[in-house]
């Protein structure tokens, strides 16, 4: 099966070195104040002391590598993947401003993945994207909303798999591991109704994480692929996954509604 590429193909490392200079502040102010600070005690107390850590690079140098370890109490936020996205959000946005077909950038990601080859330089650059973008304010809002509401919800998913106690995939079915996938994407998405952040940036986030996932192509039959979705695969493919979202988000939607009407009687 066709693995996604070595982020450090696309970046140096004194360019994430560069990043995570400016970017470590906001991701631990993000951490303690908009996110711990939001937490019920409940939540906090089954949590415990959970600490949030920014390696330059992850464990597998995944593009999109976020990740958490229940056992020992901490999140894993990797300056390379924030850096992808970062980097994915302003094409996005860019693109969105000019009228350009943003299909253009999950397709870069395809690339990526399948001809890492035909790749050079970073993703701005592969996109042209110019490094002034972020001057229009019409650009840069956006690419900002879609950053930051993605890394509320994947550091709030992470969380999650650590307060639920989450077991590791080396010991859980296939389908134990896509329940508690589901179980931490529907507590991210209560955290981010808490704190007032509209989830603007799964769309995007999804859309490049389908890019990487795998798909009926890497498989020699598509009985073969259906025993990999019933079998081995940890996390539901991003249709499913995007069908559960949905679902929470209207029932959070009316959960609030529902609040407000009793809150004006």
């Amino acid at each position: 099966m066709t693995q996604a590429p070595d982020i450090l193909r696309i970046y140096s490392t004194p360019e994430l070195q560069e990043y995570a200079a400016r970017i470590h502040g906001n991701l631990r102010g993000m951490w303690e104040e908009d996110f711990l600070s939001r937490l019920t005690d409940d939540e906090r107390a089954r949590a415990g002391t959970v600490t949030l850590n920014a390696p330059l690079v992850g464990d597998t140098r995944h593009p999109l590598e976020f990740y958490s370890d229940p056992i020992q109490r901490q999140v894993f936020l990797p300056i390379a993947s924030v850096k992808f996205f970062d980097d994915l959000a302003l094409a996005f946005s860019y693109y969105d401003n000019k009228g350009c077909d943003v299909g253009v950038v999950s397709d870069y990601a395809a690339v990526l993945r399948f001809r890492p080859e035909d790749i050079t330089g970073s993703p701005l650059d592969a996109l042209g994207v110019p490094r002034t973008a972020t001057a229009d304010p019409k650009v840069d809002e956006l690419a900002q909303k879609i950053l930051k509401s993605t890394v509320f919800f994947v550091a709030a998913h992470e969380y999650a798999h650590v307060m639920y106690r989450h077991m590791s995939y080396s010991w859980t079915t296939a389908q134990q591991a896509q329940q508690q996938e589901a179980d931490s994407d529907a507590f991210s998405l209560d955290v981010l109704r808490r704190i007032g952040v509209p989830p603007a940036g799964l769309y995007y986030f999804f859309l490049i994480a389908s890019r990487f996932e795998a798909t009926p192509g890497d498989f020699a039959s598509p009985e073969e692929y259906e025993d990999f979705l019933r079998q081995r695969a940890s996390h539901p493919v991003v249709s499913l996954r995007l069908l559960e979202i949905a679902k929470c988000i209207a029932a959070l939607r009316s959960r609030s509604a529902a609040a407000a009407t009793r809150s004006d009687r």
